[in-house]
């Protein structure tokens, strides 16, 4: 059986990210540049719809967050209206300073948790991988967003949402092996 969202993040080279983001079997490749900082516009987006929901007041809960690469850039648009389900509408800008001629790539909706299950464990298996230090060797600005990613992370576990990936051997663990030196 194939989820409902499948959501894949890399960095093949200093600087740039890609992956690939799939919802209702619609298929969203991306590359992202350092210009932005996509996991933490992310992460913060994701965590202000749990951590200020505004639809159980009936007021509109949504977060916008941009992604650039170099002249390109995508605009997603994430809205909830009951924390049950997610509209997701994710828009590519072939040239960041003319939103006219803007193509709308996703326009549906899922299960919230589904989304950010799918995002989250992700993120977990790629910081696992390349580890807290090389991931900002990598991207060569910022740190990976470890707050925004915890406060999610736990958010799934109070759900019963998590799925625990434990990897025989990561650079993370690696990482966590020094502090205990």
């Amino acid at each position: 059986m194939q989820k409902e969202v499948q959501f894949k993040y890399e960095i093949p080279s200093p600087g740039m990210a890609r992956g690939e983001l799939t919802v209702h079997n619609t298929k969203v490749p991306f590359e992202v540049a350092n210009v932005s900082n996509p996991l933490f516009d992310l992460l913060k987006g994701m965590t202000s719809l749990v951590l200020e929901p505004s639809h159980l007041w009936d007021e509109e809960n949504i977060c916008w967050v941009d992604w650039y690469s170099d002249l390109n850039g995508y605009k997603w648009t994430l809205s909830t209206n009951d924390g049950k389900n997610l509209q997701i509408k994710l828009v590519f800008l072939e040239d960041i300073f003319n939103e006219d001629e803007a193509q709308t790539i996703i326009n549906t909706h899922c299960n919230f948790h589904s989304f950010y299950q799918e995002i989250i464990q992700e993120l977990d298996r790629f910081i696992k991988n390349i580890g807290l230090l090389n991931y900002q060797q990598l991207w060569q600005k910022d740190e990976f967003p470890l707050t925004y990613f915890l406060i999610l992370k736990k958010h799934l576990l109070e759900q019963d949402k998590w799925e625990p990936i434990i990897p025989d051997n990561t650079t993370f663990l690696d990482e966590l092996n020094l502090l205990q030196l």
